[in-house]
């Protein structure tokens, strides 16, 4: 490690230590990534000298280890930075604490507004804004979830406090892996999880999902915006009727904790892609509705949330993220995990029922995608009730049934573009989403995109997708207007997206050239 790079960090521990930023981590415990291939047996010799202990393994797939340092004999920042220099570890990172996205107490709501709003409330009353929801009737219409187009049971994972698993409006859709069985303390189909018959507790380290705490409330109401069972004369609706939700445990403690649950979502579909089909689970989208306020993911105090974006949107999972439940723009304050930069992260704001953002909700014109109702919504509670909930971590899972729903809507083209290609398949499912958004006034310049969700444009454009080989504007019709777009691809005058890239590779080699620009004209004068 240079002389500069040291001092950067040496300083940029100080200030948080000062501020208040990133002061909020476990004392004696690292977060440290190896070189692939580095076993157990090489980390102890490794850390034989640096007074460190291995705690566990908290991901298989980043090699990323749980150690703790006897604060006795060393210092914690002192020995993070020594150990840096090995040249097989990536690097180290404090275990940070981390928490819900917990919601202000505010008035109560009686209807699903943020699904369908009338601009009334249930009792014929003027409450809100017309059509200021997402538009999930149009949704439904198209698609109400559940599979691919190639029967693909398509699993939404819950990263949150845990869940009501009995839940009568939740029961139908709970993910089980059927290759485990709870209880008897055996890894009965060999993945490495045991007692996982459920979904993975990362608190616990085993498979018995939190159900009564209050942590569990708020997971099990993220769990019924996502996918409460639908269309059965029962409580709720969700954006999802019958989308599969993958339980794990694992949001407000450190990082460890989130990394470890991040995990077994992503050996879940690993396992899947490796066995093609034959195990794990079809997992999509994983919803965070936590986080910590005021630091910033791309510091070198937290290059792990980017790491396991990444590793999980390379198997095709979009994550997506509740920003912070105070009004800050997070592009100069910082939060974890909206201002990660991964590609295959999505980060949500709370909007009202008059399309405003909320007050009391983070913003952030580079950091915050889009946003989604968050202000008062209806959804499935604990002890098999409902209640109504406020903040971005009711925003949030809005979003993940959207790709959930999108994905059982999508085209057979998109499907096999998705199985094909995971990666560029879940970047094609993102883009679609955030240029389908109900552009607002309200969220011009605090938001990337200036628009909220607007579930039925999505899923229409999941749906139809690729409108043509070629159609690089995605208007139904080839013509000159593509050819201006595909040539300013090509020369690098345009960024690509998964999108263009697409529509725009005509011959599939995975290529743009002047050979796709040959085709596309071939095709329109034809």
């Amino acid at each position: 490690m240079t002389y500069l790079r040291r001092t950067i960090l040496f300083s940029l521990i100080i200030v948080n230590l000062v501020y208040g930023g990133a002061a909020r981590f476990v004392e004696n415990e690292l977060l440290v990534r190896f070189d692939e291939g580095i076993t157990q047996a090489d980390i102890e010799i490794i850390i034989m000298d640096d007074n460190l202990q291995i705690v566990r393994q908290v991901s298989r797939p980043l090699n990323l280890w749980l150690l703790q340092v006897d604060l006795s004999k060393n210092q914690l920042g002192k020995v993070r930075r020594r150990i840096e220099d090995v040249p097989e570890i990536k690097y180290a990172q404090n275990n940070h604490h981390l928490s819900l996205r917990n919601t202000p107490d505010d008035p109560q709501y009686t209807s699903q507004w943020n699904l369908h709003n009338t601009g009334f409330d249930v009792n014929g009353n003027p409450s809100g804004t017309e059509d200021a929801d997402i538009d999930a009737p149009e949704a439904w219409e198209i698609s109400t979830g559940g599979e691919t187009a190639f029967g693909r049971k398509i699993v939404a994972a819950i990263v949150d406090g845990g869940c009501d698993l009995d839940h009568p409006d939740l029961q139908a859709n709970m993910w089980s892996n059927p290759f485990d069985t709870l209880g008897n303390g055996i890894d009965d189909d060999d993945n490495g999880w045991i007692d996982d018959s459920l979904g993975w507790n990362a608190y616990g380290h085993n498979g018995n999902i939190p159900q009564t705490n209050s942590d569990a409330s708020h997971g099990t109401h993220v769990s019924g915006t996502v996918g409460a069972h639908s269309n059965n004369t029962n409580q709720v609706a969700g954006v999802n009727w019958d989308t599969q939700l993958m339980i794990v445990a694992g949001a407000s403690s450190t990082t460890a904790i989130a990394m470890e649950a991040y995990s077994y979502v992503l050996e879940q579909k690993l396992a899947w892609l490796d066995s093609d089909g034959l195990e794990g689970a079809f997992v999509v989208t994983a919803n965070s509705s936590f986080g910590e306020n005021r630091v910033f993911c791309d510091s070198l105090n937290y290059p792990v949330w980017n790491d396991m974006y990444n590793a999980m949107g390379e198997a095709g999972i979009l994550s997506i993220a509740a920003t912070a439940n105070t009004n800050v723009n997070v592009d100069v304050s910082g939060d974890l995990p909206t201002s990660c930069s991964s590609p295959y992260l999505i980060t949500v704001t709370s909007s009202n029922k008059d399309d405003i953002k909320v007050f009391g909700a983070g913003y952030g014109a580079v950091s915050i995608d889009l946003a989604a109702p968050g202000h008062g919504i209806l959804s499935t509670n604990y002890h098999g009730t409902t209640s109504t909930k406020y903040g971005t971590s009711m925003s949030t899972p809005h979003v993940t049934g959207a790709v959930a729903l999108m994905h059982a809507a999508a085209s057979t083209e998109l499907a096999q573009y998705y199985e094909d290609n995971p990666a560029l398949g879940a970047g094609v499912f993102k883009t679609l989403l955030l240029t389908s958004v109900d552009t607002l006034a309200s969220l011009d310049g605090i938001t990337v995109t200036g628009g909220r969700l607007n579930l039925h444009h999505a899923v229409l454009a999941a749906s139809v997708w690729p409108t043509g080989s070629g159609d690089m504007n995605q208007d139904f019709s080839l013509d000159i207007q593509d050819v201006v777009i595909l040539v300013n691809l090509i020369l690098g005058n345009i960024t690509p997206n998964p999108v263009l890239i697409a529509a725009g590779d005509l011959n599939d080699d995975t290529l743009i050239t002047v050979q796709d620009l040959v085709l596309l004209i071939n095709s329109i004068l034809q």
